[in-house]
């Protein structure tokens, strides 16, 4: 059996168990037989006498069906199944695509993010790779101590809606940061801090513009402080 037909009959299997269950109960039978009465009425009759007490009954039907307990799972088993159901296309649309990468050669490195928690990014003792990261909390602390920066085409983004960020940045490195938060402070290489509130703020090295080895840092976050420091 396809997975629609499954969810097709779990569906109707539900909804006809909330169907009994309403039926068994006097209140809700009289608003249901009363709505019907009223749209045979309203069908056979085209005046406007009765609209008033037909959408006073149907909300009242639809409050009653909204807290039955066969509709509440059947409207989440719905939305279990259109979410695994898309993520599987989409899985299935990455692996072609995936697979097309590899044929023409060119570099793909997929990886996930890490939305709750504290991470740790250290470096290595290769070249500069450009960090992008977008989580929900936590703290980030990334070190390009060991990290071989060269040129001027080196960007790392964070956007995040709460935590701090620690950014270590080797003596001989230039620096651009950009930030933008409604509640939060910037430090940057310990020349003071400076609240944002729901402020945008950008800062650079003096010698940023002619520098060899510079790194453009962008941080987004909705509340957080964010710091700079060499090492």
């Amino acid at each position: 059996m396809k997975k629609f037909q499954f969810f097709i009959v779990v569906e109707a299997v539900l909804f006809a168990l909330a169907m009994m269950s309403l039926l068994a109960t006097d209140v809700p039978r009289f608003f249901m037989i009363l709505t019907l009465t009223l749209l045979v009425l309203k069908y056979y009759n085209a005046g406007n006498r009765m609209d008033f007490l037909l959408t006073t009954s149907l909300l009242i039907l639809f409050l009653m069906m909204m807290t039955n307990i066969y509709i509440i799972i059947g409207i989440v088993f719905g939305v279990i199944y259109i979410l695994i159901n898309h993520f599987a296309q989409v899985k299935s649309k990455n692996r072609q695509a995936t697979i097309r990468f590899k044929e023409k050669d060119i570099f793909f490195k997929p990886s996930r993010n890490r939305w709750i928690g504290n991470v740790s990014h250290q470096g290595d003792a290769y070249g500069f790779d450009d960090i992008n990261i977008i989580r929900l909390s936590g703290r980030d602390t990334i070190n390009l101590d060991n990290v071989i920066v060269r040129g001027s085409d080196n960007v790392i983004i964070i956007q995040k809606v709460y935590g701090p960020t620690e950014i270590l940045v080797p003596i001989d490195v230039a620096v651009q940061l950009s930030v933008s938060s409604v509640y939060g402070s910037v430090s940057f290489f310990q020349d003071g801090d400076y609240d944002l509130r729901n402020e945008a703020v950008k800062l650079m090295t003096p010698n940023f513009p002619e520098s060899q080895k510079r790194v453009k840092i962008i941080v987004n976050v909705l509340a957080g402080d964010t710091e700079v420091k060499g090492v």
